[in-house]
Parts: C-alpha cells; structure tokens; sequence
C-alpha cells in the first residue's frame, strides 16, 4: 500500500477513531525499523513509557535489547504530571507537563544528539498530538509542530504522529495535515485504512484486521 515503504525524512500522521489501530501499527512501525538498525525516539504524551513497553512486549515486540544498544531513547511527557520527583534516565526524559513544549523540543535535541552518536539517522514515534492539541491553543501546537518537522526533515528523521479523530476542530485538522508530507487514515468503522500524500502508495480504501500482531491488511 505504501509503494515500497515510508520515504526517508517523511512525516506520516495516523489519523483514526480511539482504539482503531494506531499505535499497534506506530509500535509495528518503531519495532521493524530497530530490528533493521535504525534507532528511535518515542514521544509520549498519554502513556508512561513504562505502560508503553508493556503493551509493545504484549504484542512480542521487545525493545529492552535495543535499550542497551543505545538505539531507543524516550521523551516520556505523561509521567511526571503525576510523579513530580521522578528524573531522567539515560534512556528516559521527563517533561513537566504533556503541553509543555520549549520543554519538550529541549529533551527531544539532546535524545537526537544521544541517537547521532549511534547512527546518523533515526524514526520518530510522537503518542499523539491529541493530547497538545485538547490542552493548549491549536496555533501555538501548529508554530510548535512546524518548527520541531523543519529540524526533523533536515535530519532525516521518519515520523509518525497520531490524531484521535472526532476530537478536533476540521480547521485545525487542516493545519496539522498541512505539514505532513502523508497521512495513514483509518475509517469511521475502523475496519478499513487507506493511505494519502505519499507518492506511489496505494490510496484506495482496504480492509484489515487489528490484533496484537499489528495490522493486517486483508484485502
């Protein structure tokens, strides 16, 4: 469906009802590109990552091996909103809050300047934009999202964003899918995905099946 793959340095959103798919297909996405030796940085904004790594090793996909391989690094903006002492890892940053985003965009340099140390490029798995969005004004999560993919794209980082859809306002919708370079859609029955923007994908509506193995496409 994706013509061969994301491109290098794409910024892809995952745009979708809750519980339709999209992060076992963002998890999928993160854990085939370490298994191929291209390190990731996971930002979270609605699950600690401890949650997070229990839910991909649910599904067989283990990233405790790449952890010692410096291939993952983690900018968990969920936790500290309700553990206030916690501290940062070698693997694990703590944002303030999940709308904090100077805050956000700091941690997020020094994991890419961790990650260059191990390869010279790298995927990135943002869980999920819904979650700036509901709590901060939509233009300032726009100026935010348009610098942090500018950096992304001059270094050659593969992105995945998710939007829970339903939630926001089409205007803003519309601003948010203006800086991606593709979006993975999923339909309103959440039986189905079709794929826009990405030149030589497939855009026709398929049918699929979500389980804890990812997503199948069945047809």
């Amino acid at each position: 469906m994706l013509g061969g793959g994301l491109p290098i340095g794409s910024n892809v959103l995952i745009y979708g009802k809750p519980m339709c798919g999209k992060k076992p297909l963002m998890m999928e996405f993160a854990y085939e590109g370490l298994k191929q030796g291209v390190p990731c940085i996971f930002i979270l904004t609605d699950y600690s990552y401890e949650d997070w790594k229990k839910m991909m090793l649910g599904s067989g996909w283990d990233i405790a091996p790449f952890e010692a391989k410096k291939m993952v690094r983690v900018i968990d903006a969920y936790s500290r909103q309700f553990d206030p002492e916690m501290r940062d890892t070698p693997i694990v940053s703590f944002p303030e809050t999940p709308s904090a985003m100077n805050s956000i965009s700091l941690h997020v340099a020094r994991a890419q300047a961790d990650i260059f140390k191990v390869k010279d490029s790298h995927n990135l798995c943002f869980h999920s934009l819904s979650s700036l969005m509901q709590n901060t004004n939509p233009q300032t999560v726009f100026r935010f999202l348009q610098f942090m993919i500018g950096k992304f794209r001059k270094v050659g980082a593969t992105c995945m964003y998710t939007v829970e859809k339903g939630m926001h306002e089409e205007k803003d919708m519309a601003m948010v899918q203006h800086l991606m370079d593709g979006m993975i859609e999923f339909d309103d029955s959440n039986e189905k995905l079709r794929v826009n923007g990405i030149i030589g994908a497939d855009r026709d509506w398929h049918k699929i099946k979500v389980s804890d193995k990812g997503v199948e496409i069945k047809d």
